[in-house]
């Protein structure tokens, strides 16, 4: 029961919303960042890094599922939350994006950007948002994802997937534009160099924040997080997982004008 309890904890901002208590700090290791952007295979990342954090004595915490469960958007996060961070005993995680508020420990600690072929991304968001999304349990949450389902089907496949093209080449801009990919202490894998390659992920993942994970720990948390659908499944989380399925699921005048909206980005990460 006390575990149970420990998780309801909470205290709020000045603004009148709720932040979370910080778990306890499990040594003084250096606190450490991990950040993606949506669709681009953050889910996993996160996953990977909520096993492997408590094996390197770090304690995992993510803000925006936190906000995310609570049903808050992005914009309608406090700037208090930025006091959450620890420059020991923390891994956190769970930001598809920079957040709304300062992370103070940026350029001291280090820290790992995963990216994605922007085009896969956008196709990805059109299963995720008309089939396989979960919705917060946040009556406002529930409702936003409603009405986006909605939006999304009404639109269509073809449109959908050219308007969240534009939305990923505002998302990256902002994501260069936060300074986390600039400088000695942030290391950025590509979905496509890792997805099948998931020990040798996790080994660079390890050796890039100094943790002394034994062999065995790092080998069964990378397998148990390698997961390759034999067929694509649009009802699933998990849809597919190969690199290149834009190409199978876009014309050839659609995937024309993505490259052009996304050009920046696909020359800047070895797309193009």
């Amino acid at each position: 029961m006390p575990d149970a309890l420990e998780a309801l904890r909470f205290r709020f901002a000045p603004s009148g919303i709720r932040l979370p208590d910080l778990p306890p700090a499990l040594s003084d290791a250096p606190s450490v960042v991990a950040m993606s952007l949506p669709k681009a295979g953050s889910t996993l990342l996160f996953a990977l890094l909520q096993d492997l954090a408590p094996q390197a004595g770090l304690a995992y915490v993510s803000l925006q599922d936190f906000f995310f469960i609570n049903g808050l958007r992005l914009t309608e996060q406090p700037h208090e939350a930025g006091t959450l961070f620890r420059p020991r005993g923390y891994c956190y995680g769970g930001f598809r994006g920079p957040p709304p508020y300062a992370i103070p420990i940026l350029g001291a600690a280090r820290c790992v950007v995963l990216v994605r072929d922007p085009r896969d991304m956008a196709v990805s968001h059109w299963y995720s948002i008309t089939q396989s999304h979960v919705v917060p349990k946040a009556e406002q949450g529930e409702h936003f994802m409603a009405k986006a389902r909605s939006q999304a089907l009404e639109r269509g496949k073809d449109a959908h997937v050219l308007q969240a093209a534009r939305g990923l080449d505002a998302q990256y801009d902002r994501l260069l534009g936060s300074g986390i990919m600039h400088g000695s202490q942030t290391a950025v894998f590509r979905y496509e160099d890792v997805i099948f390659r998931k020990r040798e992920w996790v080994e660079a993942i390890c050796a890039w924040f100094g943790w002394a994970i034994p062999q065995e720990a790092r080998d069964r948390i990378a397998d148990r997080h390698d997961v390759r659908p034999a067929r694509p499944d649009p009802s699933a989380h998990i849809r597919q997982v190969a690199p290149g399925n834009h190409r199978e699921e876009l014309g050839e005048k659609q995937r024309a004008q993505i490259d052009r909206i996304l050009a920046r980005w696909l020359t800047m990460f070895g797309y193009a």
